[in-house]
């Protein structure tokens, strides 16, 4: 993956928030880019964190939810981590409530993070079911949920909230500054999580 993210500006057919914290700003961000394809309404893809990129784990048999292989999965808008009723591990996630991601902080944070609280995974009641078109209980991370809130009442507009995300990983030892900007990849289909991230040393 490119240690550097190139800054796009994203029309989508589905209006989506402008992320001005990217598009307006002199400066790159730098880390690692990934774009994930969660379009699956029901299926998860599960990730492992290394220093260079999300490394992808495929599971033929057995429950990922009793395995430490992974740190974080992805379905359509919503991410869990290896913790709580999601995985047997000690990840997490922590926000800063009193500032969003730019291209500056994001690139100049590297604060010691192990104090910090971090959320372990719940059940929500937010998944979306395509044939009922009701809402049910699932398994996620209360923290990543916010990274975008779909405005139901305008055409489903894809708000992006820039949080200020830092990600513990499976067995608690290892921290990642962790910014998801889109939800649309370049043909504009809706379930593709791009974001970057960085190990915090």
């Amino acid at each position: 993956m490119n240690r550097t993210l190139s800054i796009l500006l994203f029309f989508i057919a589905m209006s989506c928030s402008t992320d001005e914290n990217i598009i307006n700003s002199n400066t790159t961000p730098i880390g690692n880019e990934e774009q994930i394809n969660a379009t699956s309404y029901s299926n998860w893809k599960y990730f492992r964190f290394t220093d260079s990129t999300l490394q992808e784990i495929i599971f033929f048999i057995g429950d990922p939810s009793d395995n430490l292989s992974w740190d974080i999965a992805f379905q359509r808008n919503h991410i869990k981590t290896n913790s709580g009723p999601s995985g047997i591990g000690n990840a997490g996630a922590y926000i800063d409530s009193s500032l969003t991601w730019n291209a500056t902080n994001f690139n100049n944070f590297n604060e010691n993070v192990s104090s910090y609280i971090f959320k372990q995974d719940t059940l929500v009641e937010t998944f979306y079911n395509l044939t009922t078109h009701t809402f049910s209980e699932g398994s996620t991370n209360p923290v990543l949920e916010t990274w975008a809130v779909i405005d139901t009442l305008n055409n489903y507009t894809m708000n992006i909230s820039n949080n200020k995300f830092i990600v513990r990983t499976r067995n608690g030892e290892k921290y990642y500054k962790f910014w998801v900007y889109d939800y649309y990849n370049e043909t504009n289909q809706s379930g593709n999580i791009s974001l970057i991230f960085d190990s915090i040393n």
